[in-house]
């Protein structure tokens, strides 16, 4: 599962978006109990199938200009109550991972030995099995709101949720030839490797929760995910939304919503911790020692939504960094100052007349989506319409 952790120059801060945390005492730190390199454990131990990732990181002391910074060359092992243990793999850039299949009737317990020598171990972990769920969509005042529908039962009643985005936008211009300096020729690009269509992504960046005791028969009714303001690019063309869903116990639920509250209070998600921090990570050597992380296990549920431009229209999408762009007519003999010196990309042939009297062009922001943080290589996952 990925993570999300960031400290920005004040006391330890907590930005861990899509893990889930499980719990130990109530711990609450002083500032001079901050005022060093503590270890951050991110993570969910998915049982029955899928894949479970644990990260481990460094929060910077306190005003350290150095963010936190991933811990590698660690051993973690997830022991079961009857005796069974599974070895994680990493990456060596601090991700620790297996597919192997958990039982979900089991008790866990995870175990982290650092290079150092220093040593941690959770609580006992009791897998909690997530029922199934569904995503919908609605638009209301032009804007799209996206949501999670799911009943809860005795063992499932509080629940989190986590996102990942994926859309296409394309650049208002498209370049169908590139001007080759040496030769001072153009040449044509080939169709599959055009750059006015790219693909973007993005996550969930705020905690998602809901207890489903607080409404009638445990139902919980579209739930709020996020909402996609009018005029986004994501709904430009084609997107898709994978959420996720964790039925998580009572002692994370409160983590969470401390968290929760917290970020919404202050107005950061990476402000100060709230004044009581539960986890259910701890030192061996030192139980005193403050570690940040909550680690929760279960089966979670994995819904996947596409939205087609079509389906909301009307849509006028609205990208700021294409306000700009203009099309010029550009003659033979300017092609080396303008294509070669210049900032500058020929599109096609301008050809009011024959001969064609030159190129339409364009600046290689208009004209190339990877500028703007895409890719154009189309996910493996991706369907389209």
């Amino acid at each position: 599962m990925d993570a999300v952790i960031k400290k920005i120059h004040l006391p330890v801060i907590l930005g861990v978006l899509s893990l889930f945390f499980g719990c130990r005492e109530p711990f609450s730190p002083e500032l001079k109990d901050l005022n060093q390199n503590i270890l951050v454990v991110e993570g969910f131990i998915e049982v029955g199938g899928g894949t479970t990732s644990i990260k481990l990181s460094m929060a910077s002391p306190l005003y350290s200009d150095i963010p936190e910074f991933p811990v590698p060359g660690a051993n973690i092992t997830i022991f079961g109550e009857n005796g069974k243990s599974w070895e994680l793999n990493t990456d060596n850039f601090g991700a620790y991972v297996t597919d192997a299949i958990l039982p979900e009737n089991e008790i866990y317990t995870l175990s982290i030995d650092l290079s150092n020598g220093q040593s941690y171990v959770s609580d006992k972990i009791k897998p909690i099995i997530s029922p199934e769920f569904d995503i919908t969509f609605t638009q209301e005042d032009g804007d799209v709101q996206i949501y999670s529908n799911t009943t809860g039962n005795d063992d499932a009643e509080f629940f989190l949720w986590q996102y990942d985005e994926t859309w296409v936008y394309r650049t208002p211009h498209t370049s169908f030839f590139s001007y080759d300096k040496i030769t001072k020729e153009m040449v044509d690009i080939p169709l599959d490797q055009l750059t006015n269509r790219c693909y973007n992504f993005d996550q969930s960046r705020r905690i998602i929760l809901e207890a489903s005791s607080r409404f009638e028969n445990s139902r919980i009714f579209q739930k709020e995910l996020l909402t996609i303001d009018s005029l986004s690019e994501k709904l430009g063309i084609r997107y898709r939304i994978k959420a996720k869903q964790f039925a998580i116990d009572r002692e994370a639920y409160i983590f969470w919503e401390g968290i929760r509250k917290n970020s919404d209070d202050i107005g950061d998600i990476f402000s100060p911790l709230p004044s009581a921090v539960t986890s259910n990570i701890y030192s061996i050597e030192d139980p005193d020692e403050p570690v940040i992380g909550y680690i929760s296990a279960g089966k979670s549920q994995e819904k996947i939504l596409y939205i087609q431009n079509s389906d909301v229209v009307p849509w006028r999408t609205s990208i700021q960094d294409y306000f700009g762009c203009i099309i010029d007519t550009i003659a033979p003999p300017d092609y080396e100052e303008i294509f070669g010196l210049l900032n500058f990309i020929p599109l096609y042939e301008y050809c009011d007349d024959l001969p064609c009297g030159g190129f339409f062009a364009s600046t290689e922001g208009c004209t190339d989506c990877r500028l703007r943080g895409g890719v154009l290589e189309k996910p493996d996952y991706w369907k389209d319409e």
